[in-house]
């Protein structure tokens, strides 16, 4: 039952052991993997981005302007959609990731979302602005394609239940 998840800041937490197997102890700890180039090695620093009005539920094909900044260019800038998952037994299941289209001018950036569900199923994305040396910014979780099995629609009246989500 081990497992392993990626963090908005670009770190890994690992957990978990394998209790079937009785020639291991059973480990109870978590580790986090940290990439070199969040350790100084490269003195990296993270580009950062924001999405005007908080335009975090795209629909496919939508063409959204990111604000980017960065200590280089924005001519080599890059984004990376990584597909929420649930991962077990050293598995994940679902895992995609997409580098959408994206063109710069000056400090912003359009990226344009996948095009269609047979492409990109709906679903949560961690979005990552790379720069030209590939250094990641911390992700912000934005949801492409919609809602459509409705899982959105919570009952309402409950004065101590607070709706989750977008």
């Amino acid at each position: 039952h081990n497992e392993a998840i990626l963090l908005p800041d670009g770190r890994v937490l690992v957990s978990g052991s394998d209790p079937e197997d009785v020639r291991f102890v059973q480990e109870y700890r978590t580790e986090v993997f940290i990439p070199p180039y969040l350790m100084g090695t490269r003195n990296a620093t993270r580009p950062t981005f924001t999405i005007p009005s908080n335009n975090t539920d795209w629909s496919y094909g939508e063409a959204v302007t990111l604000n980017v900044q960065t200590n280089s260019t924005t001519s080599g800038v890059k984004v990376s959609l990584l597909g929420a998952v649930s991962s077990t037994h050293g598995n994940s299941m679902g895992q995609r990731t997409f580098f959408p289209a994206v063109s710069c001018s000056g400090c912003n950036c359009t990226v344009t979302a996948p095009p269609n569900s047979h492409i990109c199923p709906p679903g949560w994305f961690q979005l990552f602005v790379l720069d030209s040396f590939g250094t990641p910014s911390v992700s912000q979780w934005v949801r492409i394609g919609g809602d459509p099995a409705q899982l959105g629609n919570w009952p309402s009246g409950f004065s101590d239940f607070t709706i989750p989500g977008v």
